[in-house]
């Protein structure tokens, strides 16, 4: 194995342990297209760079990258960096203070902004491709795709339809299914453009942030920690709608905002007994309610 090849699954490992939730060690070998026994030696190279690798679970564990937040001692908090961050993208890169700024903002990181950057590019390739399919509507495979719902690692035929507005998430028609889904981008490892034509066009009506159709309506719910990061992963484009509220500690969170079924936020918060309060409306907590008593006997 070349030096080249080991620097790109070992910088492709770090963009992986980044993700949750963790992978096992036959799905990083999957992905990094190497033996398990190449996985854990990339990762034991890891360790030794200093990066701390944690697993969770045991039949079998999952790993990923920890952070200790004591050795961070950051001085933002994380929702505090990330919009300096995107404060600081909006600026040219000539200006001469940009680049000790970022630092000072990455500075306590136990991960340097060489993953991030990995991440953006692969991201951005992945994007590129994908849009090239939409714009010609071409089908395509994506290669490798982690699914956390199956904690499976496959190929997938789709036909692209649109992203989310940060390209964080595809929008997509899987024929083997006759379903259109969603698709994270950073968990897709590679994509191939297909000859194929798309066999059924995109919908045209609008869908809430949790990709159901119809009518808007004004939710409001209080958000565990737990909760609010799970829905900014899962749902990043209803991250604008989030307010923080620092004096409820176990919900300073409040996400208010418009969508158009209750099936797709129902299912988010039926997830997670116990993390989500609802404000409102009444006509949603009914909804929640009659879900609940579906599975009593």
């Amino acid at each position: 194995m070349s030096a080249q090849q080991n620097l790109t699954r070992t910088l492709k490992l770090i963009r992986l342990l980044k993700q949750r939730p963790g992978k096992t060690l036959n799905q990083l070998a999957q992905i990094l297209d190497c033996s398990p026994r190449h996985a854990r030696r990339f990762m034991d190279a890891l360790n030794e760079a200093g990066f701390i690798i944690d697993s969770e679970g045991k039949r079998p564990p999952r790993f990923f990258l920890y952070e200790d937040e004591r050795r961070q001692q950051a001085d933002f908090t994380e929702e505090e960096a990330q919009l300096l961050r995107q404060a600081l993208a909006t600026l040219p890169d000539t200006l001469p203070l940009l680049a000790p700024l970022r630092q000072k903002i990455y500075q306590h990181s136990t991960l340097f902004p060489l993953s991030d950057t990995l991440v953006d590019q692969h991201q951005s390739l992945v994007v590129n491709l994908l849009a090239e399919a939409i714009r010609n509507r071409q089908q395509v495979k994506l290669l490798r795709y982690y699914s956390a719902n199956s904690n499976t690692i496959d190929d997938r035929l789709v036909e692209p339809h649109a992203f989310s507005d940060n390209f964080s998430q595809l929008t997509a028609y899987e024929p083997g299914s006759d379903t259109v889904k969603t698709f994270k981008t950073q968990r897709i490892d590679d994509v191939i453009l297909l000859d194929t034509l798309q066999t059924k066009p995109p919908a045209e009506a609008p869908t809430d942030p949790f990709d159901w159709p119809g009518t808007p309506v004004r939710i409001s719910l209080r958000l565990s920690p737990m909760a609010y990061r799970l829905l900014i992963e899962d749902r990043p484009l209803t991250q604008p709608d989030i307010r923080l509220t620092p004096t409820d500690e176990a919900f300073p969170y409040t996400y208010t905002g418009e969508v158009r079924s209750w099936v797709g936020i129902g299912r988010f918060v039926l997830g997670l007994p116990g993390q989500i309060i609802i404000n409102g409306p009444d006509e949603f907590r009914d909804y929640v309610r009659g879900r609940v008593n579906e599975f009593s006997p």
